[in-house]
């Protein structure tokens, strides 16, 4: 009998070279700019202060935060380590989809810090290592970028050792500045991440505001056909502000490319403890940093789990020719971690036309993960879910 359904993987397997990048990340860190013993003995507590700086105390932190060195050392032997663990593997999965990255494409990386973006593409996709890629990296701290551009430059030459390959590093152009200043070209390709969480987080504002200034500013920076990418932190409060910035998108006709499959309103907003799309890395990324849990936990902030949210579109009209209308059946993508349900069975909350789905299996067949795409080539008879309201499909 033949499956009534296929499932695409977001979260795919990143290349070796790349998990070795990943997990050595530190040492590259170490080489570029040092830490004596006692400044590693204190690294944990500075680590602490900075958490509590983007948390509960951000009202006190100023712009260009990471102009400090204290603060810019601890910010990239922890939170740009953690944010390459969440991207590195999102990139891994979309580049040969959508990314549309040719010879000479013009790339902005906005609130870029120590480069985190660009680094984490290096070490994704392989197969773009030897373009000529042009990278304009836009934000407050001159400082920030200067140390993330030698980070680049040693995870350059750290990917030609283990690879074997002679490698010339991406082109980087540091612009100190805002989301607004001018740029020199139109981009292929416009990223931010985790920058709008911290402007939502201090703006008295509501995020549909920020939303909307923000889909100005970055279609602006955009070349037609370009791709535009937000990614963020995947709670609630990020993803009311994607979820707003997605529709503020589709009004300027955007098409949007993922994790989205369909362009009606978002179902899982976050609003009101409601459910939220958000992305859960495998536990087999546990091995990939098991060094960062330690300093996790040596700084009090125990993390045993990656999630993200983010938003893919491209500068270019929606459209859907006859024979993919012919081939359409129902799409749905998972966006929430694994739940257990009654009856031995798991579930899992999706993204549909249908609005909030609810796919379940039982806990013996697993077959789904988050960020699945699930095409039903037969869609069988659905219920309701009594508390959430949910359509209920059952793949078992």
């Amino acid at each position: 009998m033949k499956q009534f359904f296929e499932i695409q993987h977001l979260l795919s397997n990143i290349s070796e070279d790349s998990k070795n990048l990943l997990k050595d990340y530190d040492s590259i860190v170490q080489s570029v700019r040092p830490l004596s013993s006692k400044q590693q003995q204190i690294l944990p507590n500075a680590i602490k202060n900075l958490s509590h700086l983007l948390t509960d105390e951000r009202g006190a932190r100023r712009t260009g935060y990471l102009n400090d060195t204290v603060t810019l050392s601890a910010y990239v032997r922890y939170f740009q380590w953690w944010n390459l663990l969440r991207l590195v593997p999102l990139f891994s999965s979309l580049e040969t989809q959508v990314l549309n990255l040719s010879e000479n494409s013009v790339c902005l990386d906005i609130g870029s810090g120590p480069l985190t973006v660009p680094i984490a593409l290096w070490i994704a996709c392989p197969h773009l290592r030897t373009k000529k890629l042009h990278w304009y990296c836009l934000d407050h701290s001159h400082g920030a970028m200067a140390f993330g551009e030698d980070l680049f430059l040693a995870v350059v030459a750290k990917t030609a050792q283990e690879t074997n390959t002679q490698l010339e590093p991406w082109k980087i152009t540091r612009i100190k500045g805002e989301l607004g200043t001018p740029l020199r070209e139109k981009a292929n390709f416009v990223v931010c991440a985790n920058m709008f969480n911290e402007v939502v987080q201090i703006s008295d504002k509501p995020p549909e505001y920020t939303a909307k200034k923000a889909v100005s500013y970055l279609s602006e920076y955009a070349s037609e056909g370009g791709r535009i990418l937000v990614v963020e932190p995947g709670i609630p409060p990020s993803v009311r502000f994607l979820s707003a910035f997605r529709s503020f998108l589709l009004r300027k006709k955007y098409k949007i490319l993922a994790p989205c499959p369909h362009a009606l309103d978002c179902a899982m907003d976050g609003r009101k403890g409601g459910k939220w799309c958000h992305f859960v890395l495998p536990v087999e990324y546990n091995t990939m940093f098991s060094k960062l849990k330690k300093l996790s936990v040596s700084a009090g902030l125990p993390k045993d789990r990656l999630t993200f949210s983010f938003i893919l579109a491209a500068k270019e009209v929606a459209t859907l020719d006859s024979s993919e209308k012919e081939q359409f059946k129902f799409v749905a993508r998972i966006a929430s971690d694994s739940i257990k349900l009654p009856r031995n069975l798991m579930g899992y909350y999706a993204c549909s036309e249908k609005g909030l789905t609810l796919f379940t299996e039982t806990q013996t067949n697993k077959k789904l993960t988050s960020g699945d795409l699930v095409t039903l080539f037969q869609l069988k008879k659905t219920t309701l879910d009594k508390k959430t309201g949910a359509t209920v499909i059952s793949l078992n």
